[in-house]
């Protein structure tokens, strides 16, 4: 329903959008024969218009008074509100302006985990410095009022392991990369030399990064398949804690390889691939449905999902994964 203030409802599905110029013109005008010619009709089609326009509103709009016509005080009333709705129509309706991230100053949200902080967000950084040196972001934790905000276009990306339940009502999900795992321990320890067996493996104090609370994971389970068990020395909610138990300790952590790559490389840990077959972490991109066709937002999912704001590693991950799935 739309309302014109301080008159009575009108339902917009009974309006016939070709009405809308001839209803400008008549009431700039005040004249049927001069809201024809700035129409570019004929006298009578717009004669036409004025008893169709009449009917709806329910108004003569126009009476004569002496050789013209005069406005009624709802044609009046119509006037003032309408020059306001018809430039807010004309800018819905036209044409999205075109994306630039050079000068764009467009804010962008991602809800993930610290998993991106520590491995994506650098080289994402980096990227935008030099190809949207305006553009801004703001991180927040993945939780579950993530979801609404998604479906509401509040917030713009979110980056996930693929296993966390998300409703899909309202949101796109495609996959962004599978992962490959890697075990980081710290140089120089005392039960690993140049290379890390099963046995050992199993013998030794792991970290364990449960973002979602769970007391096993995957390295549990694909262990379970083998006969085989682990002891969890610690416990952490975040990636970035990992790595820094790792250092100063005996323990050892089975972690994505992206993150294992960016804790060598921080805390000089040394890197090993895992002694048992372990399936890859998957991770996935939502997003709202609203965004589909947003040129800022197709920009900012295309920097993840062609990878060219991404590190090498993951580059060919995207590559192997969301690249050719999408």
């Amino acid at each position: 329903m739309y309302l014109i203030p301080g008159m009575s409802e009108i339902d917009v599905r009974s309006i016939n959008l070709n009405l809308l110029p001839a209803l400008e013109a008549l009431l700039i005008e005040g004249s049927v024969s001069a809201a024809a010619r700035r129409a570019h009709v004929s006298q009578s089609a717009m004669s036409h218009s004025l008893a169709r326009l009449r009917e709806l509103f329910g108004d003569p709009l126009l009476t004569p008074l002496g050789r013209g016509l005069a406005p009624t005080p709802r044609a009046l009333q119509l006037r003032a509100a309408l020059p306001a709705a018809f430039e807010h129509l004309r800018r819905a309706l036209a044409s999205p302006e075109p994306f630039d991230p050079r000068t764009s100053a467009c804010t962008f949200h991602i809800a993930t985990v610290d998993h991106f902080e520590l491995t994506t967000l650098p080289d994402v950084l980096d990227h935008l410095g030099k190809h949207a040196p305006f553009v801004r972001l703001e991180i927040e934790r993945f939780s579950p009022d993530t979801v609404p905000a998604l479906v509401l276009g509040d917030v713009d990306l979110a980056l996930i392991g693929a296993s966390q339940p998300v409703p899909a009502a309202g949101l796109r999900r495609a996959p962004f990369y599978e992962e490959p795992f890697a075990v980081v321990v710290r140089k120089g320890h005392p039960a690993i030399a140049r290379r890390l067996d099963l046995e050992t493996y199993v013998s030794l104090g792991h970290v364990l990064v449960s973002v979602e609370g769970r007391r096993d994971g995957a390295v549990d389970r694909a262990l379970a398949r083998l006969g085989e068990t682990r002891r969890v020395a610690l416990r952490v909610p975040h990636f970035m804690a990992a790595p820094l138990a790792v250092r100063s300790s005996d323990l050892i952590c089975t972690i994505a390889s992206s993150v294992a790559q960016r804790a060598r490389e921080l805390f000089g840990l040394r890197v090993f691939a895992p002694p048992f077959e372990l399936p890859a972490a998957q991770v996935v991109a939502l997003w709202s449905q609203r965004h589909d066709d947003d040129p800022a937002q197709r920009w900012f999912r295309d920097l993840f999902f062609s990878g060219r704001a991404l590190s090498p590693h993951l580059r060919a991950l995207v590559r192997r994964g969301a690249g050719e799935s999408g």
